[in-house]
């Protein structure tokens, strides 16, 4: 995602090359949304943000794609931007928050359920990280790991 969309909220510490490097990307990867003119537009939109965030100042909770969106919004510009706000609207409908810690959070209410509202932290804790890594478990080869066990804590007698 950031490689792909990095330049929609990174483009100040970006050199103009690699701006246009990663427009053209940009519009390689979405051809029927962008048009041909997108990288100019972008430059003269880069220009209005510049000058647009001299005059206000943003909520610093609030994340910069949000806010760059409503500032089109709120302006009037988007006819100026089009393709800048055909992209930015890409960006923000995608699933780019993080999955897999909302995930855990997700597994851990179904493992602690009213059945189970006694269990000690350590098993809850043991049990949710099985269920959140439960791919990996799938690909774990538990022969092996049987076998190495067994070699470490061998009980065998010597006579």
């Amino acid at each position: 995602m950031q490689q792909r969309f990095g330049v929609l909220t990174e483009f100040d510490s970006m050199s103009d090359e690699d701006i246009k490097i990663a427009i053209e990307r940009l519009a390689d990867n979405y051809p029927k949304d962008l048009s041909f003119e997108f990288y100019s537009e972008f430059c003269q939109y880069v220009c209005w943000y510049k000058e647009q965030s001299n005059k206000c100042s943003r909520k610093e909770s609030t994340d910069i794609a949000q806010h760059i969106f409503k500032l089109l919004h709120t302006n009037g510009v988007c006819t100026a931007f089009p393709n800048t706000e055909v992209i930015f609207r890409k960006y923000l409908s995608l699933m780019s928050t993080n999955w897999s810690g909302e995930r855990s959070f997700f597994q851990l209410a179904r493992i602690k359920n009213v059945k189970r509202s006694t269990m000690s932290q350590d098993r809850l804790g043991v049990l949710a990280l099985l269920r959140i890594l439960r791919e990996l478990l799938h690909e774990t080869d538990f022969s092996s790991v049987i076998d190495e066990f067994a070699t470490i804590k061998s009980r065998k007698v010597t006579i």
